[in-house]
């Protein structure tokens, strides 16, 4: 099948539109472990095709955080294990997945076969597809989706607009991100016009925190680390500071956040103990540092300010690799 490539462009309006209108029964999906920009998108995006008389199916493999419930479609996202093996669709329609392995287990419904449409705004996407959509300029898949039901002319309704200023918000950490562009404080000022309530959505994702997750970011913080003059923040997270404070792994979604609110700190790191060989790293910073060209020593990636991976090392091995790392890049 001919593939398509897209780069850095508003929407190949024409060319995607084709395609979906080609299609009959989709699978629209979002990387494993969701965040809002992936859950958005995923269900705006969804919607849309429904509007347009097709077949949709979602699908999710992770748990997703309850803090994004408010988004009354979420509930209706089957778990992959619940679903039948010989399901066929013949497009997916892959959001937010730099590379094949972000889509998980769903990847077992797409074949030669099947039209395969990535829509990214990461650098580093490296998914082949039939057709390749990647805006490294826009802050999120939220804004890129946002772009092309404009040009197609589909009316954003008050449930689509709320989970598209959802993926907006947090994707730019409520518009404090470099990412953050002119267009992108104008579409939000489009979707509030269609009914999006930025004060609901920032309560519901920022300050409804359960008690649980409370107690996990006090004993999280509790363990604070500081290496390099200050320029290196790390907060770490095992199972047993899980287990004690009652917690879902989901609950510890945002954490990282916290290592960038310190003054002097210029890269933040979230260890998160995934098994007794395994470690799970989020990783922020602020400018100056590309955090994806680490994790990507480690087969993660992400953008250049926040980005993540898991290193095949135990949670204390992978402590002091990433402190020797970022020794050299904080010139420290």
């Amino acid at each position: 099948m001919h593939k398509l490539t897209f780069e850095q462009q508003q929407s190949p309006t024409v060319e995607l539109k084709k395609m979906l209108d080609d299609s009959t029964n989709l699978l629209v999906v979002s990387h494993i472990d969701p965040d809002g920009d992936a859950l958005g998108t995923q269900i705006a995006f969804a919607r849309y095709l429904k509007d347009n008389g097709k077949n949709v199916t979602l699908v999710r493999q992770s748990d997703i955080p309850e803090k994004y419930n408010f988004m009354e479609a979420v509930k209706d996202i089957p778990h992959i294990d619940s679903m039948p093996n010989e399901i066929k669709f013949d497009t997916v329609v892959a959001l937010e997945c730099p590379d094949f392995k972000r889509i998980g287990l769903a990847s077992k419904w797409i074949s030669e076969d099947t039209k395969l449409i990535n829509i990214d705004h990461h650098r580093d996407n490296n998914l082949v597809a039939c057709f390749n959509w990647i805006n490294i300029k826009a802050s999120s898949v939220g804004e890129m989706a946002y772009e092309y039901f404009e040009a197609v002319g589909y009316t954003v309704d008050k449930e689509v607009a709320t989970c598209l200023l959802a993926a907006i918000l947090t994707d730019t950490g409520r518009f404090r991100y470099n990412c953050t562009s002119q267009r992108t404080l104008e579409i939000a000022g489009k979707l509030v016009g269609a009914g999006a309530v930025p004060q609901t959505i920032c309560d519901e994702i920022y300050f409804k925190i359960k008690p649980s997750s409370v107690t996990l970011l006090g004993k999280v913080l509790n363990g604070i680390e500081f290496h390099h003059d200050g320029k290196l923040c790390m907060l770490t997270l095992t199972k047993q500071m899980l287990a004690d404070a009652k917690a879902e792994s989901s609950e510890s979604d945002g954490l990282v956040d916290n290592t960038l609110y310190s003054q002097g700190v210029e890269v933040g790191l979230l260890l998160k103990e995934f098994t007794d060989t395994k470690t799970k790293v989020s990783m922020r910073s602020k400018d100056a540092i590309n955090v994806s060209a680490v994790a990507g020593q480690f087969g993660g990636g992400g953008h250049y300010n926040a980005s993540g991976c898991l290193i095949e090392k135990s949670l204390a091995e992978t402590k002091q690799i990433l402190i020797d790392i970022y020794k050299e890049k904080l010139n420290a």
